[in-house]
């Protein structure tokens, strides 16, 4: 199946506000080439720091959840997936940024994003979603020191014109998959919005 016309209408305003398609994926790929699925198309076009990845990219299942870090069914969902895709090899688990709820889900996004430059992405990502109670700077500083990121690279990297528009063309791809709230997921080529429990997850799985 091609495109949606919202899908379509999302990537032309993508590109006409000044965003770029990852190289290995050209515009025309993305709305007519109808041999692969949307949700692949989303991972083939965006560059490897706006995803965090759990698993093989040969396995047989892929689960992609777009988050923002102020979700509080993100943050309930988190160890389960995780979970989920650290016990079964034929699951791949993609995180991708949908900063939505507020002004700091933006700044968390780009923090995490610039984090990928030190390759810490994964831990940025697993540390803010474990911490206990409400997400404060005290608490997210203290996740970035024991992560062991660079603070002056983290924070002049979180302030790169490509780190935003990779967390720009993530939303705009989110939007294209019909994300109205986080979370969002793909379960193989299902969408479903909304919270999934991970025997609802599994089910899906097994169906497909």
């Amino acid at each position: 199946m091609g495109l949606r016309l919202s899908q379509i209408i999302t990537v032309f305003l993508f590109c006409l506000n000044g965003g770029h398609i990852q190289a290995e994926m050209t515009l025309t790929d993305l709305i007519y080439d109808e041999s692969i699925p949307y949700h692949l198309k989303v991972l083939d076009a965006l560059p490897s720091e706006a995803k965090i990845q759990v698993g093989s990219d040969s396995a047989k299942h892929t689960i992609i959840e777009f988050m923002d870090y102020f979700c509080g069914y993100c943050k309930k969902i988190h160890p389960e997936l995780i979970d989920l895709a650290t016990s079964r090899e034929d699951v791949r688990l993609v995180f991708l940024h949908h900063p939505i709820l507020n002004e700091s889900s933006l700044v968390l996004a780009k923090i995490v994003v610039a984090a990928s430059l030190q390759d810490k992405s994964f831990e940025l990502h697993n540390a803010i979603f474990s911490i206990e109670g409400s997400l404060t700077s005290e608490k997210l500083e203290s996740a970035i020191r024991e992560v062991g990121l660079n603070t002056v690279q983290l924070r002049d990297d979180m302030n790169r014109d490509d780190v935003e528009k990779m967390i720009k063309l993530s939303s705009f791809l989110a939007g294209g998959s019909g994300a109205r709230g986080t979370p969002a997921m793909f379960i193989n080529d299902i969408f479903t919005p909304g919270y999934l429990s991970r025997g609802q997850i599994e089910g899906m799985l097994m169906a497909n």
